[in-house]
């Protein structure tokens, strides 16, 4: 695999950014992994696909000893860290207001409903984000686990020459941003005006904490 520039931006999700900053003040994994609210496993599965990207480690890790065992920023892990740092993140921020029934879910301000799976106060104001990796498309209506099914129209495609993109849709007149490969782009045909079906779990859709 080639080393061209990094580019943070194209790769580093916000989940990504987020354990690897819990990781750079804190080299326990089992403790970042739950200050940002995923399982061990998953940040482990996010760390071995950063490793993919790159063809390099962006953690170190070693047990126990007289200095004690952690996982530690590589330098490429703190050069990739570094950059996202301060970057705009993709991740789709919606605001609305809490429902409990008839299960929970957060009717957005514009219009449209998203389901979710964490507890509020029903009634309360709150704000979710969606990465844009964990929407999937389809060009017609499918039988998946995913409780949220988005009915959209692309909007747009941007490629990159290394085989991702990004697509933006239109669901509710906002902009919706999805990560996918440039393969599947062609594959669905996916072009502007296109209709389309984006798919997310209820777990995929997170609470942003007040600032």
């Amino acid at each position: 695999m080639g080393r061209g520039p990094v580019t943070a931006e194209r790769w580093l999700t916000p989940v990504d950014v987020r354990l690897l900053a819990e990781l750079g003040r804190d080299p326990n994994l089992v403790r970042a992994a739950k200050r940002i609210g995923v399982a061990r496993d998953r940040a482990v599965y996010r760390l071995l696909r950063l490793r993919r990207l790159y063809g390099s480690s962006v953690v170190t890790t070693r047990r126990g000893g007289r200095a004690g065992g952690g996982t530690r920023l590589t330098r490429l892990g703190r050069r990739l860290l570094e950059r996202a740092t301060g970057a705009h993140s993709h991740a789709n921020r919606w605001a609305g207001i809490y429902r409990t029934r008839p299960s929970p879910h957060v009717t957005l301000e514009g219009g449209g409903e998203i389901a979710v799976s964490f507890r509020l106060r029903d009634g309360a104001a709150t704000t979710v984000e969606v990465d844009p990796e964990a929407l999937v498309v389809a060009r017609r209506p499918a039988e998946l686990s995913a409780r949220n099914r988005l009915t959209a129209t692309v909007a747009g495609v941007d490629r990159h020459a290394d085989g991702t993109a990004y697509l933006t849709a239109r669901w509710h007149r906002r902009p919706v941003r999805v990560a996918l490969t440039t393969g599947s782009v062609d594959r669905l045909g996916l072009r502007p005006g296109r209709a389309i079906y984006l798919y997310a779990k209820a777990t995929a859709v997170r609470r942003v904490p007040r600032a």
